[in-house]
Parts: structure tokens; C-alpha cells; sequence
């Protein structure tokens, strides 16, 4: 068996670690093929830049540079968030690390342009040739995660909201 292909910068340690995971869901038709890694860091890039609760695990500065480069682990409300008493270590939740494979998934499926890069790019309407047109609500295109899932995931992680 081939060594297992590290990832840096992602919640998701390895492509094989996410290939069990991917596994486990009932549609992986966008997981295959190259960009896997390239979709995970960008993911994980979206989560950390969420309006996450509490603060990181580790905020220990060596030599100018943070120890804990990602967001994850967090302590929120003074708890450590998944915590490996065995290790001795604090961990990624395992929400977090689903949540990074669903964003993943879902930057592969959409690939690159289309709607949510013109929403993006601030277009409110487009038309082709006078027969199709579409308008977009505003906003809508720079709501952080495109998956859905992967919101619901990380919502106990994000700031409380107002009803």
C-alpha cells in the first residue's frame, strides 16, 4: 500500500482520510479524480474564516509565528473541544473534519466560475440572448460555505445569532 497522501493546511490530515470518509456518504460522484487536496485546503480555508466562537486551543506564539496555524482545535466557553485524554491532546472535531469534506465535495462539484463566482464579483442579473435571464438575490453569493451540510455542521461552532 502506497503511503498515505498528507494534506497540509486542512482539517483533513490525508487524501485516504477523506476517501473513508467520502465513502461513508451516499453520493461521491464529485470526489474522484485530481484537486482533491487543492478542494480541502480551500475548505478549510473558508471554515477558518468564519465567524467561529471562543478561540483557538493553542495561542502560543514561536518565533513570531502562531503554533496553531488553523482555527481548530477551539476552547468555547472556557471547554476545550474534543479532547483526547489518552494523548493528551486536544483534536479536530470530527464535525469540523465532515464539514471540510462537504465544502470540499461541493467546490468539486461546482468547479470553478458559474453563479456563486458572478454573485461574487457583485453581478445582480445576467441574461443569454434575451430568452434566459437570471437575477440573483443580493447578497447570496458571499454567504462562506457553499455546502449546506457543511453549514449545519459548523453551526454550534459560529457566533450566536440574533432572532
Amino acid at each position: 500500500m502506497a503511503d498515505p497522501t498528507p494534506v497540509s493546511d486542512s482539517y483533513i490530515d490525508t487524501t485516504e482520510e477523506a476517501d473513508a470518509l467520502a465513502a461513508k456518504r451516499p453520493n461521491i460522484a464529485a470526489w474522484t479524480g485530481d484537486g482533491k487536496a487543492a478542494a480541502l485546503q480551500e475548505a478549510t480555508r473558508r471554515i477558518d474564516a468564519m465567524p467561529l466562537r471562543g478561540r483557538k486551543y493553542d495561542t502560543t506564539i514561536t518565533a513570531g509565528v502562531p503554533d496553531q496555524l488553523l482555527e481548530f482545535p477551539r476552547v468555547i466557553d472556557g471547554v476545550t473541544l474534543d479532547y483526547n485524554s489518552t494523548a493528551g491532546e486536544a483534536i479536530i472535531p470530527t464535525a469540523v473534519k465532515w464539514a471540510c469534506l462537504e465544502e470540499a465535495i461541493a467546490i468539486l462539484a461546482t468547479g470553478t466560475g458559474g453563479r456563486r463566482e458572478l454573485q461574487q464579483q457583485g453581478v445582480k442579473s445576467f441574461s443569454i440572448g434575451g430568452k434566459l435571464s437570471e437575477t440573483f438575490i443580493d447578497g447570496a453569493g458571499g454567504q462562506g460555505l457553499q455546502s449546506v451540510t457543511a453549514r449545519k455542521l459548523m453551526r454550534r461552532y459560529v457566533g450566536a445569532e440574533i432572532r
